[in-house]
């Protein structure tokens, strides 16, 4: 009995061993773990389904201005501005068994007032039996990224509206409509034509007669250095199509080596109205308006 008793005090003696070495095992499992946690510069914290924040380590009480006891067992939701809180409903309603890890992005408040952007990593806990236990956050501030690319963004929307302004202006001297009276445009030409000017030019000029209501179109040629086939037929198609909208074309300003490149291509410019000069093109103008107000019948008063 003596042996027996001896023996099971030995067992109890070293089963308080193993005991006493697993504890302090755990405890310096718990403290290793610990001082990982609180050393992280990520915002750490553990929160419940509804919430209530569980955990949270050193980085975020600093980051937040709170100490753990201000933010242990209180909802999350003060430190988040309203306008984002549906990206948090929308994280936390799909996390589960099936995206049991997600990641999202959102404005937080910060006790100054400053606000600044999250990236974080949201995990869900599962207890022993498969359910949903809670939630962990990993957090890190990209504020200064994101600064970067709303920078980089406003950069890029600043620099289409200046191409788009540059471009318009390149297209107004290249094709610039002229109002002469309330029914007359003009539209000097100046340096060379090449196909897509001459289709600018097209564009332009129809648009104009439309929005104006023009009867008469002076097309300047005076400044025109070179043509070719191409730029004189562009000039006669341009021409034509006035005429189609139910106004009339006039050529002004053809050069003596313009008519006789026209001439030696070939150019048929039959029908068409040509004056020596704008000036003439203008006066000529003017005098056919006349002309027509003249022709107008009176209205019974």
């Amino acid at each position: 009995m003596s042996f027996d008793r001896d023996a099971l005090a030995a067992q109890v003696a070293e089963l308080q061993r193993q005991n006493a070495e697993l504890a302090a095992e755990l405890h310096y499992t718990t403290q290793m773990y610990a001082t990982l946690v609180e050393d992280q510069r990520e915002l750490i914290c553990r929160f419940h389904k509804d919430g209530r924040l569980e955990f949270v380590n050193d980085a975020y009480c600093r980051f937040f201005g709170k100490t753990r006891d201000e933010l242990v067992g209180r909802h999350f939701a003060p430190l988040i501005p309203d306008e984002d809180k549906p990206i948090i409903d929308d994280v936390l309603a799909r996390l589960g068994p099936k995206e049991p890890v997600l990641t999202c992005e959102h404005r937080v408040l910060t006790p100054g007032g400053e606000v600044r952007w999250i990236n974080w990593i949201d995990r869900t806990l599962f207890d022993d039996a498969g359910n949903v236990a809670g939630f962990q956050a990993v957090g890190i501030d990209v504020t200064d990224r994101r600064l970067a690319e709303d920078h980089a963004l406003r950069n890029e929307v600043l620099r289409a509206e200046l191409i788009a302004a540059q471009e318009q202006a390149l297209r107004e001297l290249a094709a610039p409509l002229i109002p002469i009276a309330d029914d007359v445009l003009a539209m000097p030409l100046v340096g060379r034509i090449d196909e897509k000017r001459a289709q600018l030019v097209l564009e332009t000029l129809l648009e104009g007669v439309v929005n104006a209501a023009a009867e008469t179109v002076l097309l300047d040629v005076t400044g025109i250095t070179t043509i070719d086939t191409q730029v004189a037929e562009a000039l006669v198609r341009t021409a034509r199509a006035v005429n189609l909208l139910g106004a009339r074309a006039v050529l002004t300003g053809i050069q003596p080596h313009v008519a006789q490149t026209l001439v030696t291509m070939g150019i048929e410019v039959h029908g068409m109205i040509t004056v020596r000069s704008l000036k003439d093109g203008i006066a000529w103008a003017m005098k056919e308006r006349g002309k027509g107000k003249k022709r107008a019948p009176s209205r019974p008063i």
